[in-house]
């Protein structure tokens, strides 16, 4: 039997790539750990198509992940979430949900607020809250100040 150095060592490489790539994968889609975490909510009217394990972000950087949607007894879209406990976001931050372009994934965008307000703590919920606006909606409230 002929041995094949070069096969070997290709496969071996090949093997640390592949690895790479899923530990960077796994990495990108974790869940957080609830002793990592604090539980916030919010409450919105048009929750835009969220789903359990969307991200939350703020400033485009990812902080969290939305753990249950919901609807509370007034028939509100409920979406709990779980953000780094590290992150201290204060009570008049606002919140609303984005999209990643026309086609895109939904997720949770956080603007912070101003930093002398306290802060929010686990089981809080945000405030401010800017409901999901779909290109329905924005085109109809252009065609609406075009036709004034």
């Amino acid at each position: 039997m002929k041995n094949n150095y070069f096969e070997t060592t290709l496969g071996l490489i090949i093997l640390i790539f592949a690895s790479y790539a899923m530990f960077i994968f796994i990495q990108a889609n974790k869940t957080y750990n609830k002793k990592e975490t604090i539980e916030l909510s919010a409450k919105f009217l048009k929750s835009g198509g969220i789903f359990i394990g969307n991200d939350v972000k703020l400033r485009g950087i990812k902080i969290g992940t939305v753990s249950n949607v919901s609807l509370d007894e007034e028939y509100l879209a409920k979406i709990d979430m779980l953000i780094d406990k590290k992150i201290n976001l204060p009570r008049n931050s606002e919140i609303s949900v984005q999209s990643d372009g026309i086609l895109g994934n939904k997720y949770i965008s956080i603007l912070p607020g101003d930093e002398s307000q306290s802060y929010l703590v686990n089981q809080d919920s945000f405030l401010i809250v800017n409901d999901f606006e779909s290109i329905e909606d924005q085109v109809s409230k252009i065609i609406f100040l075009a036709t004034q």
